[in-house]
């Protein structure tokens, strides 16, 4: 009776699909911080000697309004109306949701005033304002 006996030659570690996962990953990546910094609208921010970063922001929405006073929900334009039936919805999934509010420096204040009356609409009571350090 014949028994089985290993092979004499040495082991060897295949290293392709090691790199195939690897180069999946990076891609994965690179694609997800393309769609992080699409997310935001370009404004210069008001300065605040005091600006703090809250250390638990939790489920926030980015909502950004340009010098024009364009209402931007995440990196989508809305107007006032249509930023409080968004919100109302992403509120049903998310009851905790809270505003991170982004504003030009230049941005007169009466816009600002329009986004805080549509989340007050749809519920939502806590708002951040963005602002840089000097």
């Amino acid at each position: 009776m014949a028994l089985w006996s290993p092979d004499d030659t040495a082991a060897e570690f295949e290293l392709t699909p090691m790199i195939d996962v690897v180069f999946l990953l990076i891609a994965f990546f690179m694609t997800l911080i393309s769609f992080i910094s699409v997310e935001l609208v370009e404004l210069e921010l008001p300065e605040a000697e005091q600006a703090t970063i809250p250390e638990e922001p939790g489920e926030r929405q980015y909502i950004s309004i340009d010098r024009g006073g364009q209402i931007y929900l995440g990196a989508v334009p809305a107007t006032a109306d249509e930023l409080t039936t968004r919100l109302r919805a992403l509120r049903q999934d998310l009851p905790n949701l809270k505003v991170f509010l982004r504003a030009d420096a230049q941005t007169p204040h009466r816009y600002v005033n329009r986004v805080m009356d549509a989340s007050g609409r749809a519920g939502i009571y806590d708002l951040i304002f963005a602002s840089s350090k000097d």
